[in-house]
């Protein structure tokens, strides 16, 4: 996958973690402002007009737009440096209003699915987030056939203080 086109798509997954909740909390818009000011994550995306865009669709069509966004994902393959940056951008996201919602968990299980890490990976980069690596319920998002090998299953438990505090460094 080319850089562009995964930046488009990572930017995507952003503002499904944002929205995803059915809340667009000004604390999360402001962690992905932060995000697109301190890295190149979303370099030659112009943030406030795509981030209006899609805000714009989510209201017409929640399920859809989510959707939308998980479909990509599913049928896209990835290196594993790049699944490691939406799982981290994911979480980043979904944590900075500090409330975890079942509709985020669900949103996070969703994208975990489609991803090809390991848990043992994600739990040396992440820590032992539970409702990434148990579940007795596989995910599916869609009914065609994915370029996945396999599907991954997570469980919803618990998932606290991951990213409580942010910007500790630059407040000192």
């Amino acid at each position: 996958m080319d850089k562009i086109k995964f930046k488009r798509l990572l930017f995507d997954v952003a503002c499904g973690a944002v929205s995803c909740d059915g809340d667009i909390d000004d604390r999360e818009v402001r962690e992905l402002e932060q995000i697109d000011k301190s890295t190149a994550y979303f370099e030659e995306i112009d943030l406030s007009n795509n981030l209006r865009r899609f805000f714009e669709m989510f209201k017409e069509n929640p399920n859809k737009t989510i959707n939308n966004v998980l479909t990509k994902l599913e049928y896209e393959k990835f290196d594993p440096v790049q699944e490691m940056l939406i799982l981290e951008i994911t979480l980043r996201l979904i944590y900075a209003d500090t409330v975890i919602h079942e509709k985020e968990k669900e949103y996070i299980q969703n994208i975990r699915s489609c991803l090809d890490l390991k848990d043992d990976l994600i739990k040396q980069r992440f820590g032992d987030i539970n409702f990434l690596f148990q579940s007795s319920e596989v995910i599916k998002i869609s009914s065609g056939p994915s370029k996945k090998s396999e599907s991954k299953t997570v469980d919803v438990e618990s998932f606290k203080n991951m990213y409580a505090n942010f910007d500790l460094k630059k407040k000192k």
